[in-house]
């Protein structure tokens, strides 16, 4: 069973997709994603899957959205914060001229 092949051009022409495959046991798509997604996210998570009536090119388009970008904005704030620590951490730091090593 293939989708409808007008979907399936598109989708393969994603800059994210690298594969479609069908899983008959649970009637879905699987969808492949490119590098940097398939290696940067957990093997859980470096791949979409849909049904196979839910097949299309915007659902793919919102899949990508709701699982990888979500991640990255989250990676994003995450990194985010770390670095808005680190210029506090900095600020707060005594002067390193008046540290008893230089004594």
């Amino acid at each position: 069973m293939s989708p409808e092949l007008s979907q399936a051009a598109l989708a393969l022409g994603l800059e994210f997709v690298a594969d479609i495959s069908y899983n008959p046991r649970t009637n879905q798509y699987r969808i492949d994603l490119v590098e940097p997604y398939r290696s940067e996210l957990p093997k859980t998570q470096n791949f979409l899957t849909v049904d196979v009536q839910e097949f299309t090119v915007d659902k793919l388009l919102t899949l990508f959205e709701q699982k990888v970008v979500a991640v990255y904005g989250d990676k994003y704030e995450a990194a985010k914060q770390v670095l808005v620590r680190a210029k506090e951490s900095v600020r707060t730091a005594p002067d390193p001229s008046e540290t008893p090593f230089d004594k």
